[in-house]
């Protein structure tokens, strides 16, 4: 295949990858069939555009705010919550720590979207009931994310309007402001490890991790797990409501064999 040059009217070889884009587009007599290396070449991954709902979301909830309004309710739970993407473009946890006890939630979602946070908060709120919602989640703090740029339809229950949760976000480029969560997906990353995942995985595999990764018991807290302190603070039946089942301790595993099992 050539071209001829507007300036010079010499033909001149079109470069592979134009060719291979005029046949992908139809332009040429030429099909992929007809070109048995290129039905060899993966197609490369167009990467879509990363949709923010709200651009002003961090407006009024940025973590100088979320300080202001700790000074005037200290007795406010806080939970950070974030994104662990197992596949760029495809499946991703949404995580959603405790900071009073460290037991961390944890949700597939199939694409990394605001919906699929919003969705999540849905199940949770029907899951929950508003007084055990009300009870758990209180103040929010989370990054900047794409996936958290819907916080209206995190905070308030979408049938009442009510206001039910606070979210804030982190300063740019500042993860030391939600810590506990990021060490924590240290766990996760021991059992899915980061460019070794497997193809897919299940929520039954997600709801195993996380009562695996719950149960192990911390330093932190004078060897205690956290699923244990959860249930001390919350009960036995909030527990049952959000999946989390104690693992005993010569059953825990964190390592990719957990689902080899």
């Amino acid at each position: 295949m050539a071209e001829r040059s507007k300036h010079t009217g010499d033909w001149s070889p079109l470069p592979k990858v134009t060719t291979y884009s005029y046949i992908d587009a139809g332009l040429l007599d030429a099909r992929n069939i007809d070109l048995r290396r290129k039905l060899r070449r993966p197609e490369r991954k167009k990467s879509g555009p990363v949709l923010r709902v709200d651009r002003k979301c961090h407006i009024g909830r940025s973590y100088e705010e979320c300080e202001e309004y700790m000074r005037q309710n200290p007795d406010a739970i806080v939970s950070q919550m974030d994104s662990v993407v197992i596949h760029k473009g495809g499946q991703t946890l949404l995580t959603i720590l405790f900071t009073n006890c460290d037991v961390q939630l944890m949700f597939l979602r199939e694409r990394n979207t605001a919906g699929s946070v919003t969705e999540i908060f849905c199940r949770l709120r029907e899951a929950l009931g508003d007084e055990k919602f009300r009870m758990l989640f209180q103040v929010i703090i989370t990054d900047r994310g794409s996936e958290f740029s819907d916080p209206e339809k995190i905070e308030a229950d979408m049938e009442t309007g009510e206001i039910q949760c606070r979210v804030f976000y982190c300063d740019p480029m500042n993860t030391n402001q939600k810590s506990n969560c990021e060490r924590n997906h240290e766990l996760i990353r021991y059992i899915i490890p980061k460019n070794h995942a497997k193809d897919e995985y299940t929520e039954e595999e997600i709801r195993e991790m996380m009562n695996h990764i719950n149960s192990y018991p911390r330093k932190k807290w004078n060897g205690q797990a956290p699923i244990d302190l959860f249930i001390k603070i919350y009960g036995q039946e909030t527990a049952n409501l959000l999946g989390l089942e104690k693992i005993p301790s010569d059953s825990i595993t964190l390592t990719p064999a957990l689902f080899k099992k």
